[in-house]
């Protein structure tokens, strides 16, 4: 049974979550769309999102440079200072090259002994990217 106050509290709060929908809505609009920036992915890798068995080193520059297009209007817009918009992008344009190349890479190759006795030569990989924030890993 349906009580006055249970249905007038239910009344109140389909109106207030109906004006909160109303209000995302204008406010989701009234953002301005983001454009994906003017990053383009180079040539060579156009390619990487759809083929069945891409190079590891082809995936992580692809993400590498998709990653730039999501996120260049963004750190345009939350940076701070006097600067125009277009001095902003440039800045954040050429601290994401900065990040790009891989300071350090190091590579090292030892021999792996399976349980049949068979051996094996294993290559492995490190890479440092940008480390003008130091300590890197590892480090005190």
């Amino acid at each position: 049974m349906y009580h006055l106050k249970t249905i007038a509290k239910s009344a109140a709060i389909r109106q207030e979550v109906s004006t909160l929908v109303k209000a995302a809505t204008a406010a989701q609009q009234q953002q301005p769309k983001r454009t994906y920036a003017e990053h383009k992915i180079p040539e060579r890798l156009k390619d990487v999102a759809t083929s069945p068995n891409p190079r590891f080193f082809d995936m992580v520059e692809y993400f590498f440079h998709r990653a730039c297009q999501i996120c260049e209007d963004k750190l345009v817009e939350d940076m701070k200072g006097r600067s125009s918009v277009e001095e902003k992008k440039k800045k954040v344009k050429g601290i994401l090259m900065l990040m790009q190349p891989c300071d350090h890479i190091i590579e090292i190759a030892f021999p792996l002994r399976r349980d049949s006795g068979d051996y094996e030569m294993i290559t492995g990989y490190r890479a440092q990217h940008c480390t003008h924030r130091t300590p890197t890993k590892g480090g005190k």
